[in-house]
């Protein structure tokens, strides 16, 4: 498998684990995450511009949301925080769930309504013990549990559907949702086969289609509301994590990536180049959405 040509480096970034890339359509910036690398990025797509604007943190960091015009809400491996836009400094803010020993939060994204959804997986990345929750006015609830490492969320453009990566389960699960953003019912959207690589971040397009990023797969998956597999974007890239829509006309893609593992010599069939840890960019065909701000 060949990347396409019009996949570009970014940035030289080398983040450890890239993830929760961030459009903020009011400053034209994304925002993103090294996680084991405990920094907070900031990518100017018209400077070309990739620079850290906070790091230090005690802890892994976990995902990234818009909040309010001046600061966003930052989610470490145990714990969530305002983050200033303007200072980069944070400040604690209450946990609304009781996080299960042995787990820590992963990936998270606000929906059409407003409301938090987050995810946790096991530390050791062995037991199912991972869960997901919404949290809105003021109170959080169980969505679903049972995995090793949760991924996503992601929600249709009229706000009756989430989608979420059961990673290691290789799967993608669908919540239909009711006219408040509630689940109302749970269903196994696609199975990702092995030679894909494990199923990580997302985003939907204006279009309904959800876009997904591949762990250990250097690729991206687009499928249809249905559930049909459309397409698959190589990427020069063996883990990519999460993607976001954004920049002129909301049709650029920001692709995060993380290091290659010691256990991911691959030999002769890794035919991609080593651009691991850097930011990738392309053109997509229709446009993204603007993600929503959490209304806690």
């Amino acid at each position: 498998m060949t990347a396409p040509p019009e996949v570009r480096r970014l940035a030289f970034a080398g983040a450890w684990v890239g993830e929760s890339p961030l459009w903020l359509p009011d400053r034209g910036v994304w925002l993103w995450l090294d996680l084991q690398g405990r920094e907070v990025h900031r990518f100017d797509p018209r400077a070309g511009e990739d620079r850290v604007i906070a790091g230090g943190f005690s802890e892994d960091l976990a995902c990234l949301a818009r909040w309010t015009p001046e600061a966003c809400l930052l989610a470490s491996v145990t714990g969530l925080h305002r983050f200033d836009l303007d200072t980069g400094r944070t400040a604690p803010l209450p946990l609304p769930i009781d996080l299960p020993p042995g787990t820590i939060l992963n990936d998270g994204k606000v929906d059409r309504h407003g409301a938090l959804w987050l995810g946790s997986s096991d530390r050791g990345e062995a037991a199912p013990l991972g869960r997901l929750w919404r949290i809105a006015g003021g109170e959080a609830a169980e969505v679903a549990r049972g995995f090793v490492v949760s991924n996503g969320p992601a929600f249709s453009p009229g706000g009756d559907a989430a989608y979420f990566a059961d990673t290691f389960g290789r799967r993608l699960l669908r919540f239909a949702l009711d006219a408040d953003g509630r689940p109302t019912g749970q269903a196994v959207f696609a199975a990702v086969p092995e030679a894909m690589g494990y199923p990580d971040g997302m985003t939907v397009d204006a279009a309904g289609d959800l876009l997904v990023a591949h762990w250990d797969g250097a690729r991206v998956s687009r499928w249809s509301p249905e559930g049909a597999l459309l397409a698959q974007r190589a990427l020069p890239a063996r883990n990519v994590t999460s993607l976001s829509l954004g920049g002129e006309a909301m049709r650029d893609v920001l692709a995060t990536t993380a290091r290659r593992l010691p256990d991911q010599d691959h030999g002769q069939e890794d035919q991609l180049p080593a651009f691991d840890g850097d930011l990738l960019g392309w053109r997509h065909d229709v446009p993204g959405l603007e993600e929503p701000a959490f209304a806690g």
